[in-house]
């Protein structure tokens, strides 16, 4: 009859460590519990009023509970769904734009050519602008008797064009988020270029692979995880985008602007519901939720394979 091995005592190293991770935690208690305050008190107050028919104009109607009646009203409110529309018409354009741009300027920006350096520092500068700024600095770009791109249209023969007016608005807004957010791909797709084995690209030029079919078979299928993490930073990030929108055009002319932001923004500080408000807003973020969830999926899986290949 065999003995159970009888468990040996821990070792002096293993207590230490124990109790160095209690003590870590222990420091880590206060920190953890008021950045949880700040960030659950005021999100949980959120989907309280939520249920509320909070309405700044009217005393005590913050302490009117009402349900599901605000979910109700703005998934029955046509303005919504236009907002819906237009901010997935702008994320999804805008988005789609960077990805193919990012990929190009980064393939070039891995080059050697003299100055290297000096361009790839000019190109993150819209990075670092504020919204901001950046929305009334395209503003001036964007005016109709002094704008900068209607005086090169006018000096090359071309008609004026109304930039912000009906028609163009959104392209406009479009052109200025891609002219902002395309560096930010380009840096990410850089450092994918920069991380590819170059014994294996050797070899297959060596195999008689030309540069398209490198790119095709081994650049992008080595680009795809950064790819896909561009694209799920980019379009949560377009889905919210408010300041340049709202510095551009307001949401106009009419609503062929308004997007979801400008549309809670105008909810809550126009017609001053903040009820409905704070509906509108966890109706967005449940559905950057519902959206980022494949995406993570999508680069955990990816990430997985490309570990398991290595």
């Amino acid at each position: 009859m065999t003995k159970a091995p009888i468990p040996s005592a821990p070792s002096r190293r293993d207590t230490q460590a124990r109790r160095l991770r209690r003590s870590a935690t222990l420091f880590l208690l206060p920190a953890a519990f008021v950045l949880s305050a700040i960030t659950l008190g005021p999100l949980l107050y959120s989907l309280f009023v939520s249920f509320t028919d909070w309405t700044l104009t009217v005393p005590g109607s913050e302490r009117i509970f009402v349900g599901i009646a605000n979910y109700q009203r703005i998934m029955l409110d046509f303005s919504f769904w236009r907002a819906v529309q237009v901010t997935l018409t702008f994320g999804l354009s805008s988005t789609a734009i960077e990805l193919v741009l990012g990929v190009i300027f980064a393939i070039m920006l891995n080059q050697e050519f003299a100055g290297r350096g000096i361009v790839r520092a000019l190109v993150l500068i819209p990075l670092v602008i504020t919204p901001a700024v950046i929305g009334m600095f395209w503003r001036l770009l964007y005016d109709d008797q002094q704008g900068v791109l209607n005086y090169f249209l006018l000096s090359a023969g071309l008609p004026r064009l109304h930039w912000l007016d009906h028609g163009l608005a959104l392209h406009s807004l479009v052109l200025t988020d891609v002219w902002q957010w395309t560096p930010f791909i380009v840096l990410i797709v850089l450092s994918g270029l920069q991380s590819i084995d170059l014994d294996m690209v050797g070899a297959a030029r060596i195999d008689g692979a030309n540069a398209r079919q490198i790119f095709r078979y081994l650049t992008l299928p080595h680009l795809l995880p950064y790819l896909l993490v561009g694209l799920f930073f980019r379009l949560l990030d377009a889905l919210k985008e408010f300041d340049k929108i709202y510095l551009l055009t307001q949401g106009g002319p009419g609503n062929e602007t308004t997007t979801v932001s400008v549309y809670a923004f105008d909810t809550g500080f126009r017609i001053f519901e903040i009820g409905k408000t704070s509906a509108i807003a966890w109706i967005v973020a449940i559905v950057s939720l519902v959206v980022s969830v494949p995406l993570l999926w999508a680069m955990h899986g990816r990430l997985a394979k490309e570990a398991a290949q290595s």
